[in-house]
């Protein structure tokens, strides 16, 4: 079982658990008599012990944007007192080779709860001529242990072999893409 997805979609759903557990409360039969939370039964499923947190995740997971390709945890990142982690997010409308959107985000920690610190979209992403099929984070430098370094393969929509491009991200600063120069 691979940690990163678990640990992505964990992440993504953060912001919609509280929301989510107050809005849900279970009732009265779905409670033991110790006033924890009852096995749920699902339909060809063994019943499972199910949490208030559980379910929101799982209604996170459900109600994502069907345009939502990729969700990735990419790095850590701190700015002074602050710290948290990169996030990014591509979206792709179906059917299209091309017009993918692409997102990045600060996620910030504070007093064990995460939250959107910023969201920045890398607007030339859209623009490309080719479908992105992969992207991957670069270690940082000594020193610029906050910075982004991401790698995309982009496939030109006349052409066979990807070519590769490159985005610089540091908190509080503009970003930097363009074609990767090796």
């Amino acid at each position: 079982m691979r940690l990163r997805p678990l640990l992505t979609l964990a992440l993504l759903a953060w912001p919609l658990v509280a929301s989510a557990q107050e809005a849900a409360t279970p009732p009265a039969a779905a409670t033991t008599a110790e006033g924890g939370a009852a096995a749920v039964p699902t339909e060809g499923a063994p019943a499972v012990e199910a949490t208030p947190s559980d379910a929101a995740i799982a209604a996170a997971v459900t109600d994502l944007a069907t345009a939502i390709g990729d969700v990735q945890i990419v790095g850590p990142w701190v700015d002074g007192e602050r710290r948290g982690v990169w996030r990014t997010v591509m979206t792709q409308n179906v059917g299209e080779a091309a017009g993918n959107r692409f997102f990045v985000q600060q996620l910030q920690e504070a007093d064990g709860a995460m939250s959107v610190a910023s969201t920045t979209e890398v607007t030339e992403i859209a623009s490309v001529n080719g479908a992105v099929v992969g992207y991957r984070a670069d270690a940082p430098a000594e020193g610029e242990e906050s910075n982004l370094t991401l790698f995309f393969d982009i496939v030109p929509l006349d052409g066979e072999i990807s070519e590769t491009y490159e985005l610089f991200v540091a908190p509080g600063q503009p970003y930097r893409f363009g074609p990767a120069t090796n």
